[in-house]
């Protein structure tokens, strides 16, 4: 019989981040991705960890398909810059997950979604048993996270409350678009409960105005160069991917064979396609007709 040494609440306020795995009851009852689900989820749990950590936050619990991750948010004026470690960390593990699969052989694409929510009246509650103990986080915005974490989106993959990303001065590591959700869709997600679902935005790719080619392959020449180092990475980024690499680098065989994938991708598919595409925007520029001054 356990025995409670601990039981205590308190209330705080914070960011919330659920994840989880698209389909992971379709690919469970699938004799053909079953066991590969298993191990993907076993790693998928440790790399989360390594990230919400990483980020600054606190893994709360492991939810057999996702996690939840609590920042502790005491100053308002801090959610905008804490919000955009964690979507730059959501970002970052969508990444690992589209490009390296963590090294799983399957049938089938995993996917993972976020949700990222401000929890303004949260009840965290400690609790010690026998020779264990836990935290947990109760609030409507993390009920709220848990629901949004089911909608899809673009790359990364994240939802999130308009509320938050007011907090956010200057550009966000990610863009988002407000999202209009009708009435069936507001009962499928939302269980017709209307707190908080009027101002959700989905990240997806910001609408440009067509460009002009100058425009694309001055665009071009900037991802490559940030991608081999020219322009350095904020020291909040910085800081995050030195945390990860040190785990990754340490942790299992499998970890490394992560690591090595997602460099390889990076440099021979993503960056290599870069590259050859500059010489022939550049040709392109070249050869289009100037337009004359007035």
């Amino acid at each position: 019989m356990a025995v409670v040494s601990k039981l205590a609440g308190r209330r705080s306020r914070g960011i919330v981040w659920v994840c989880d795995i698209a389909s992971s009851s379709k690919y469970f009852n699938s004799n053909e991705s079953a066991e590969a689900l298993e191990i993907f989820l076993q790693r998928f749990l440790f790399m989360s960890i390594i990230f919400v950590e990483a980020a600054g936050g606190r893994f709360i619990k492991w939810t057999g398909d996702g996690f939840l991750a609590w920042f502790e948010t005491p100053l308002l004026r801090d959610a905008g810059k804490i919000a955009e470690e964690v979507y730059n960390a959501a970002w970052n593990l969508t990444f690992y997950v589209n490009v390296t699969q963590l090294c799983v052989e399957a049938p089938v694409k995993f996917k993972i979604r976020h949700a990222v929510t401000l929890e303004h009246d949260a009840l965290v509650i400690e609790l010690a048993y026998s020779d264990s103990s836990s935290t947990d986080v109760l609030g409507r915005a993390v009920v709220l996270a848990f629901r949004l974490s089911s909608i899809k989106a673009q790359f990364p993959n994240i939802i999130t409350q308009g509320e938050l990303l007011r907090h956010i001065k200057g550009a966000s590591i990610t863009h988002f678009r407000k999202l209009k959700f009708s009435k069936d869709e507001k009962l499928k997600f939302f269980k017709d409960e209307k707190w908080g679902t009027t101002n959700i935005f989905g990240s997806g790719d910001k609408t440009h105005k067509q460009a002009s080619l100058k425009t694309v392959l001055r665009r071009t020449k900037k991802v490559i160069d940030q991608a081999e180092g020219k322009h350095p990475a904020s020291a909040v980024r910085l800081k995050f991917t030195e945390r990860v690499l040190a785990e990754m680098l340490t942790g299992p065989e499998w970890c490394r064979d992560v690591q090595t994938s997602l460099s390889d991708f990076s440099r021979d598919s993503f960056l290599g396609n870069l590259k050859q595409l500059v010489p022939i925007l550049e040709k392109h520029k070249n050869d289009a007709p100037k337009t004359e001054s007035k």
